[in-house]
């Protein structure tokens, strides 16, 4: 169910298939502190499970995400100023959970 190449880590690792995969970061992290196994976790979640401690820390994969928007979007300055106002609140929260300390 990855609906874009960027977000295949299994395939930059070398890795065919898992036992459990799923696109949902809820249900991962789940799995994860319920003891499936070894994962790849979102730095911004990791806050949520502090129980979970990282195994391979000098490993980092790195994603972009983009806001897509329709040309005639570009048109309007209220969803515009919506746009800014959502990527600025993501990029901040983002950076605040990144930031939080993950315990080892």
């Amino acid at each position: 169910m990855i609906f874009d190449s960027e977000l295949d880590y299994l395939a930059d690792l070398g890795i065919d298939r898992v036992a459990l995969a799923s696109n949902s970061i809820p249900l991962q992290l789940m799995w994860l502190r319920a003891g499936a196994g070894l994962g790849i976790a979102h730095a911004f979640a990791m806050p949520f499970a502090p129980e979970l401690v990282p195994v391979l820390p000098e490993i980092a994969l790195t994603r972009s995400f983009w806001l897509i928007r329709h040309a005639d979007d570009a048109r309007s300055a209220r969803l515009t100023r919506f746009a800014e106002a959502l990527v600025d609140g993501l990029r901040a929260e983002v950076a605040r959970l990144e930031a939080a300390p993950v315990p080892r």
